[in-house]
Formats: C-alpha cells, sequence, structure tokens
C-alpha cells in the first residue's frame, strides 16, 4: 500500500469515527472572544488556515492576503457578487481618451482621521507603483501616470480599461493614510480607511476587527465585528463551528459530509488557485528544461485528484480554469503521467543516477500531505524531494524574496483567475514566483504586446499563445485547480457572496 493509498483510507477513518463534539475533541486552545456587537449586528468568527503576510496591502504576498486586508481598506472601485466595477471611494469615472478620471468623494475619512482626498489617492497609488518593496506594482503595471486635482483623480494607463479597474478594486488600489505610510508597525497596525479596522494583531493567532465610527457607508457595516483566528488543524476548525466557538471556516473535502450531518451549511467554489510545486531555476538541477519537464511526468495528477483529494481539485498543468476565457485547451493531453518518459529525460539531463534538492512546504495539512504525495512519485523516478514544513509567510520569504530555496509546495493564482498578473508573476523575469529569473524572450514579447491590447479575443489568442510557451518551458509544476468549501452556521448570511473571487469579507452579515 503506498503513502498516498493509506492517506486516503485514514482521511475516510477519520470522517466516520469524528468524535461527539466538546472543547477538547476540538483542541480548543481558548474561549471564543464574544466582541462588542454593534450596529451592524453580531460578530462574525472566521476560523481560517492562514495567517496574513502582512497588513500593508502593497507588500501582500500570499492568496489569501486579500481576505484580511480588504475590510480595513476602501480602494476607488469595489467589484459586486455579480462581477461588476461599482463605485466606493470613486463616485464616478469617465474615459478620456487613454486616461480616466475618477471623481472622488467628499467627506470621507481615513481610520486616523485624516481626508481621504483626491491628493491621498494620487499618494497611494505612488507607493503601490513606485515604493521600495511594493509587490503591488506588477498589479498596476499598466498605469503610466497619475495627477490629483481639486476633487479628482486622473490615470493615464496602457491596454483595457476593465483591466485597470480591476486591478484598482484589489489591493493595489488599497488607501492606506498618507500620514502613516512610513510607520514602522503599518503591517500589523494599519491605518485605512475601510468599514473595519484592527484593534488586535496576534501574530499566527488571530486579527480582531471592529466597525470604524466615521465610516461613511453605514450599510457595508454589516457586522458588529469580525474575528479572523488562524487554526492550522482541519478538525479542530470544523469542530469549533460545530460548537459554537467559530462561525465559519474553511473545510477540506473529506469534511464536507461531515459538516452537513451536523446541521452546516456547506458553500463550495471552483477557483483559479492552482496547487503547485514552484522551482527555482537558478538552483539545484533545475536550470535544465528537460529536469523540470521530467518532474511534470512523473506526477499522477489524477491519483492525487481523486485518491488524496477527493476531485475536490481538477488535474491541470496550466492556471486558468476549464472554461475560463484564457484556458488552452490542447494543453489537456500535456504532461501525461508517464515515469518512463520522467526517467528519459532526466537522463538525457545527466541525472539518470537521480538527484535531491529541499523544497519548503506550507506547515498545514493539506499541503503536507500534497507534498508527501508528490514526493512519493518523484522518489519512483530517482528524484529525492526532501520537506521543509514552515509557515507559508516565511516559506514565501525565502523563495520569492531571498531565493533561498530550491522549491516551494504551495498555491499560486487568485480566487478569480486573472492571466496578466500569473504572467507578470510567474513567467516573467523579476516575477514574485520566478526567483530564478528564468526569462523566455517569446513570453516576454507577447506579454508586452498583450499589455496595451483590448480586443478580448486578441488578448485570449495571446494569453493561451504565453500558457502553451509556458507548459513547453516547465517553468514549474502545476497539480490541479482548487475547489475550496466553507462551511458556516446558520447565523451567517450571504457568505456565497464572498466566493466570486473576490475576498471583500463586507459583503458577509450576521443574523
Amino acid at each position: 500500500m503506498t503513502r498516498l493509498t493509506r492517506r486516503f483510507a485514514a482521511a475516510s477513518l477519520a470522517v466516520l469515527t469524528a468524535c461527539a463534539v466538546s472543547a477538547a475533541c476540538g483542541g480548543a486552545s481558548r474561549p471564543a472572544s464574544q466582541g462588542t456587537a454593534g450596529a451592524g449586528g453580531a460578530v462574525l468568527r472566521f476560523a481560517y488556515t492562514a495567517f496574513p503576510s502582512t497588513l500593508d496591502p502593497h507588500k501582500a504576498s500570499t492568496a489569501w492576503d486579500e481576505l484580511y486586508i480588504l475590510p480595513i481598506y476602501d480602494r476607488l472601485v469595489t467589484i459586486k457578487a455579480d462581477g461588476q466595477i461599482a463605485p466606493m471611494i470613486a463616485e464616478s469615472w469617465r474615459k478620456d481618451g487613454e486616461k480616466i478620471v475618477f471623481t472622488i468623494r467628499s467627506g470621507a475619512r481615513f481610520h486616523d482621521g485624516a481626508a481621504l482626498d483626491a491628493e491621498a489617492v494620487r499618494a497611494n497609488l505612488d507607493r503601490a507603483v513606485n515604493g521600495k518593496g511594493s509587490t503591488a506594482k506588477p498589479l498596476l503595471k499598466m498605469i503610466e501616470s497619475v495627477t490629483a486635482s481639486a476633487g479628482t483623480v486622473t490615470i493615464a494607463f496602457t491596454g483595457s480599461e476593465q483591466d485597470l479597474l480591476t486591478a484598482l478594486a484589489h489591493r493595489g488600489g488599497a488607501l492606506i493614510s498618507p500620514k502613516a505610510f512610513d510607520k514602522p508597525d503599518l503591517d500589523r497596525a494599519p491605518v485605512g480607511s475601510g468599514p473595519y479596522q484592527v484593534t488586535t494583531y496576534r501574530r499566527d493567532d488571530r486579527v480582531v476587527y471592529q466597525p470604524f465610527a466615521n465610516y461613511y457607508d453605514k450599510s457595508a457595516q454589516r457586522l458588529g465585528g469580525l474575528e479572523m483566528s488562524f487554526v492550522n488543524e482541519d478538525d479542530t476548525r470544523l469542530n469549533g463551528v460545530r460548537s459554537g466557538q467559530y462561525d465559519a471556516t474553511l473545510i477540506r473535502p473529506e469534511q464536507v459530509d461531515t459538516a452537513r450531518d451536523a446541521g452546516l451549511k456547506v458553500n463550495e467554489f471552483l477557483t483559479g488557485l492552482v496547487y503547485q510545486l514552484n522551482l527555482n531555476t537558478s538552483r539545484s538541477k533545475f536550470a535544465d528544461q528537460r529536469v523540470r519537464q521530467a518532474l511534470n511526468h512523473a506526477i499522477d495528477r489524477r491519483a492525487i485528484t481523486e485518491k488524496l483529494l477527493l476531485n475536490s481539485c481538477r488535474p491541470t498543468v496550466q492556471p486558468a480554469p476549464s472554461g475560463h476565457w484564457a484556458h488552452e485547451p490542447s494543453l489537456e493531453s500535456a504532461y501525461l503521467y508517464d515515469p518512463a518518459q520522467a526517467k528519459r529525460l532526466l537522463a538525457e539531463a545527466g541525472v539518470g543516477g537521480g538527484f535531491s534538492f529541499t523544497a519548503l512546504v506550507w506547515n498545514n495539512t493539506a499541503f503536507v500531505q500534497l507534498a508527501e504525495a508528490l514526493q512519493d512519485q518523484f522518489k519512483a523516478v530517482g528524484v529525492d524531494m526532501r520537506l521543509r514544513p514552515m509557515s507559508a509567510d516565511q516559506s514565501i520569504d525565502l523563495y520569492q524574496n531571498r531565493g533561498e530555496a530550491d522549491a516551494l509546495v504551495s498555491q499560486i493564482g487568485a480566487a478569480a483567475a486573472d492571466p496578466r498578473l500569473i504572467t507578470q508573476q510567474d513567467y516573467l523575469k523579476g516575477g514574485l514566483n520566478n526567483p530564478g529569473d528564468l526569462s523566455v524572450p517569446e513570453i516576454e514579447k507577447l506579454a508586452e504586446q498583450v499589455a496595451t491590447v483590448t480586443d478580448r479575443s486578441v488578448q485570449q489568442q495571446s494569453y493561451r499563445e504565453i500558457v502553451k510557451l509556458a507548459a513547453d518551458t516547465a517553468y514549474n509544476v502545476p497539480i490541479c485547480n482548487r475547489k475550496l468549501y466553507f462551511a458556516t452556521n446558520d447565523k451567517v448570511r450571504d457568505f456565497d457572496k464572498l466566493l466570486t473571487g473576490y475576498d471583500d469579507i463586507r459583503v458577509v452579515g450576521m443574523g
């Protein structure tokens, strides 16, 4: 019996033998904080699987940071649950040639009392695009200049208006009080402009929010408060919701039946997130394309998705899921499971006798189990992948920022697939997920050309060509598109509106 098969059996057994709900069974380490309900009603207590890398939106680096960040910060525009762009700090906007002129609402303020005016918006966009250490720059790459005058902000840009507005709706467009730009603890004591402000930050534990008393739109404050708790252990999170300690949590696919049997509502969402083994092409043997291709052939994606992930993930070698406009159908049959081909490629690369490397892995159950499954399959072709579990933000710092790791088992993308962002972060020199600065001239050229294109059919053709080139180059080892499952109690309202690929929890309420 392989480790993958044993793990599938163990997971199934765990579901069948789940213990009765109690504080001891749930592994609860602390009592739930009741909070202070405000005008919006009760406090939403959300247990999550990861802690944010930072609460500074312009320096965030993980896929889940926005879940923690967006309640704190307004942007020029937002995205409604139906996917449409809607006003936020910009009451309206109009296109003027290659510029957009935004009319800024009057009366909005930051949490420190400073006025949120046109100049504050300009200063924030300058920080996001040009600030030292900004990870938001790739998101706003289309911006050429920003000017402010009385009550308006004008942005000159290239490419699609929709792409610009979408980028401004996310963390790259988040508005921080300019007085706090150089605040040394901004990463954990943010000064934003949104409906909620942070009152407590405990590293690797929880972030607590309360409604901002002077927020201009009380209808956006549907909660009396918010508690985001980092709980690494899957059963502890689910049992916490069953016992009333939490109101909502992310669950594993094998926990779905248990959650439903307990009377909880389960929300499902197929995302643009991809489980992936990221490879640093400047380390180990990964400069050789044949080695990277061999690792892709060594992976049995279907076995992993069916046996380990219980069909909650769709096998893929590309970031955009099936049905997305940037999905390339011809790649459905790319990198079929073929250990013999993997061994031939390794031999051609001069490492037919095998080699070893170390992969960082996020230290929660899902990622460790995934990494161990990959480890088993690589071993079958003579490759020894040693695992080094650590927190997500530590591993991302070592891999992305310092370039001091061979590989990283993680996830890429966003809940709503963004081919422009994936191209910038994964395939271009200087990209966050490309610490080895692997560069393919044809991809670089296509990315530069498509940045100024507004026609969707031309964008589709370009991004599909990019992803075909990227797959052949084998930058990394994609595994599958994730499907997320959330369990909530009957007090939570409109949680499904959060599952649109846009992690702004202000759409959720408590009854």
